[in-house]
């Protein structure tokens, strides 16, 4: 091939080729022909769903083979300027090929290739005729796409004759009037130094869609060749803003030894940075069209920032000097960028960064009230910063914890670390046990006093260890019984009082009626969670609550007694015990009311039992912000039935067997509109769903505790088995606690 000197000083400023023997054969995605697809992560697995149809690509070069058989029937050429154009260009044509050559089982396959190429020649057979630095070229793509061709971004292969110049004077003003129309591409050049600084009077987001891109080798190292980043100015100054740098604008992809189409229908290897640019080209046809697939219309300048971020970091980390923002890597460009963000307006915005904050559903939680959270979130829709839809990993949403009851009372049984008590003449007791200790390390102080018929109870710090059995076989047990019961029907909102004041009091009213009070209080409560795929976590979850209870007992009998209740759960930030808030929030505010019965017995000397039922129902504050309807009339149950036997092991031991069924919500309607698609608009399509609560599904507790006194202190033991639905399908546990405290 016969080349002038001017087109030799143009061509070699980007291109160093590689001549040898070419084949016409299938090298479609072979790891040895075409690695550079696997290294920027396209596969033809890829190409089965996006392959850049429905979109172009412009190619500023010389004249591509259009007839050549991977670039047939898809290829146009638009001479704009005169000169003589008898021989296509091995240039060109490899350009072309690398950016969009078609699947069709023969020769090489190419980034984009259901993309359509538009040639246009800035190069005739003798040296270069486009003496207005394209202009009519870009005018030209201009006019087709305002009749509907969709070029998407033109590839410049091509640079100055000056080592490290990339643009020509004038040269980026005028290609700032493209900003909004196309993504321009453009190869770094071969001078292996920095690029120089270009003078430009305009605005960094004016030259938004403009991508430079260098070479790197099939290790992902900068070609020795391969003009970089450098630290220089694109700018009217030589000192400028990092958006103003090269390195802003600067992206790296495979450009050595690239197997591509030439003229003649062969293949054949070459090395450059204009090998390594139309990598970036057809990759910007890529992005167009998977954006479009999702109903999402993406400005050039958000191709260019979405290629940038998606890229995959190399050198020094962040936008260096060499590598800019890092090579090209396609998977990463068809995945979210940045946080992503359920949506629950009307519209979303393809131009919006704001993400709305998601909250974790207990999963947990579902699956005790029989609803499938999977089920009621599946096909559901996250959006990233660009405004693209993507399929959400629900589970993602849902704490994947799996808490018992039993771990609870672990907990609770502890080992207090020291206990007194004072007995006076009048018959007065005071019991001051602190520093207790619970399985988990934390930790409770509590105070005990007994007056007559009255006993009062205060504690800080987590409430199961104040709600568990200090060691004294004097104290009162009453209103510690009516506490831990009321307690207890919280469920796993009682979760929410990790650390709290606590309050319990009981009193005789007559002769025969007692009254029993319990509150606690929690201010706020933080829990480290992790395990979000498709969105934007937040490292701690927040939510307050109170519960206030009171019961009345009156006794039939010296030994029997039975009882009610009324107690009310207010929480903000959750709803049962689910931390709740904003896309995905249940209520701002939810308010439960607790109504139980209790009867209690000794049966003789040595056994004595106690039985509650507890009917629970949950109204909360609905949100604008949420994709829930609010609980409305939410019922849920707790009943459980307690036998006692005292010295019957040994003098001062108890024996406790416990069968519980915790907290359950069995009526009512968990309802709400899950996105799943957007309109090219913004307008998202939402579909409504609801599941009833499923009374059938019962979880169970069954414990034994055992507590002995020894000349040292109180020795415990404790056994607890928990199935989270005996009629089938439950997961179920066992665990082992003991605890020891010391008497001084």
């Amino acid at each position: 091939m016969k080349f002038g000197k001017s087109i030799v000083a143009a061509v070699c400023a980007t291109s160093l080729l590689a001549s040898g023997e070419a084949w016409a054969v299938d090298f479609e995605y072979s790891p040895f022909a075409q690695p550079n697809l696997a290294q920027i992560g396209v596969t033809e697995l890829l190409h089965q769903t996006i392959d850049g149809s429905g979109f172009g690509i412009a190619v500023m070069d010389g004249e591509a083979d259009i007839s050549h058989f991977d670039l047939t029937g898809k290829s146009w050429s638009f001479r704009r300027y005169p000169g003589d154009y008898d021989i296509p260009d091995f240039h060109g044509t490899h350009v072309a090929g690398t950016a969009a050559a078609s699947a069709n089982d023969d020769g090489i396959v190419g980034v984009a290739p259901g993309a359509r190429v538009y040639g246009y020649p800035l190069f005739d057979d003798y040296g270069w005729v486009a003496y207005d630095e394209g202009k009519k070229a870009l005018n030209h793509i201009h006019l087709i796409n305002a009749l509907g061709g969709k070029v998407v971004a033109v590839n410049m292969s091509y640079g100055q004759t000056t080592p490290g110049d990339t643009f020509s004077r004038g040269e980026l003003e005028m290609l700032d009037n493209y900003r909004n129309e196309l993504v321009l591409v453009r190869a770094a050049g071969n001078d292996g130094i920095r690029v120089k600084r270009e003078y430009y009077p305009g605005k960094p987001y004016q030259l938004g869609s403009l991508l430079i891109v260098g070479s790197v080798d099939s290790n992902n190292q900068i070609s020795s060749f391969s003009n970089r980043a450098g630290n220089s100015c694109i700018a009217k100054t030589k000192t400028c803003n990092l958006n103003q740098k090269v390195r802003y604008y600067f992206i790296v992809a495979p450009g050595e030894d690239i197997l591509s189409d030439i003229p003649g229908n062969d293949v054949d290897w070459s090395s450059g940075t204009s090998m390594a640019a139309p990598h970036v080209t057809g990759a910007a046809a890529l992005v167009a069209q998977h954006a479009a697939n999702k109903n999402v219309s993406l400005t050039p300048s958000q191709i260019a920032r979405i290629i940038k971020q998606s890229a995959t970091d190399l050198g020094a980390p962040g936008i260096d000097t060499v590598y800019g923002w890092g090579l090209l890597n396609v998977p990463a460009a068809l995945s979210p960028i940045g946080p992503t963000s359920l949506a629950t307006t009307k519209k979303v915005s393809s131009s919006s960064t704001k993400t709305q904050t998601t909250s974790l559903l207990g999963s947990w939680s579902f699956s005790r009230m029989g609803v499938s959270g999977t089920s009621l979130l599946s096909d559901m829709v996250v959006f990233d910063s660009f405004g693209r839809p993507f399929e959400a990993n629900t589970n993602a949403f849902l704490d994947g914890r799996r808490n018992a009851l039993s771990e609870r009372g672990m907990e609770a049984l502890g080992l207090v670390s020291q206990w007194k008590t004072a007995d006076f003449d009048n018959g007065d007791e005071a019991v001051f046990a602190w520093r207790a200790t619970g399985m988990d390390g934390e930790t409770s102080s509590a105070l005990r006093m007994v007056t007559g018929g009255t006993e009062l109870s205060i504690g800080v710090g987590a409430p199961e260890l104040f709600l568990s059995d200090v060691p004294s076989q004097n104290r009162a047990a009453a209103p510690q019984r009516f506490s831990q019961i009321m307690f207890s029907s919280l469920g796993e909102a009682g979760e929410l009082f990790g650390s709290s004041v606590s309050l319990g009091m009981g009193t005789k009213l007559t002769d025969r009626l007692s009254g029993n009070v319990f509150a606690i209080t929690e201010t706020v409560v933080e829990e480290n969670r992790a395990g979000l795929a498709v969105i934007d976590p937040r490292e701690q979850d927040e939510a307050e609550a109170d519960f206030a209870a009171i019961g009345l007992s009156y006794s039939l009998t010296e030994d029997w007694s039975v009882g009610a209740s009324y107690a009310v759960l207010r929480e903000r930030g959750s709803v049962a015990g689910m931390l709740s808030e904003g896309a995905l929030s249940l209520g701002e505010e939810a308010l439960t009311e607790f109504r139980g019965l209790n009867v209690t017995g000794a049966l003789d000397e040595t056994w004595s039992m106690a039985a509650f039922y507890t009917r629970a129902t949950i109204n909360s504050s609905g949100t604008g912000a949420s994709l829930f309807d609010p609980a409305r009339d939410w019922g849920g149950d707790h009943y459980g039935l307690m036998v006692d036997a005292r010295n019957l092991v040994d003098e001062g031991s108890l024996l406790r067997f416990s069968l519980v069924k915790p907290l359950q919500i069995t009526s009512g309607t968990l309802s709400l509109r899950v996105p799943v698609s957007r309109e090219f608009d913004g307008t998202v399509n939402y579909v409504n769903r609801s599941a009833a609560f499923d009374g059938s599904v019962m979880p169970l507790e069954a414990g034994v505790t055992y507590l002995a006194e020894t000349g040292y202190g109180t020795f415990g033991l404790m056994l607890d088995l928990v199935d989270t639905n005996v009629n089938g399908a439950g997961e179920s546990g066992l665990s082992v606690g003991a605890g020891f405290s010391f008497a001084f």
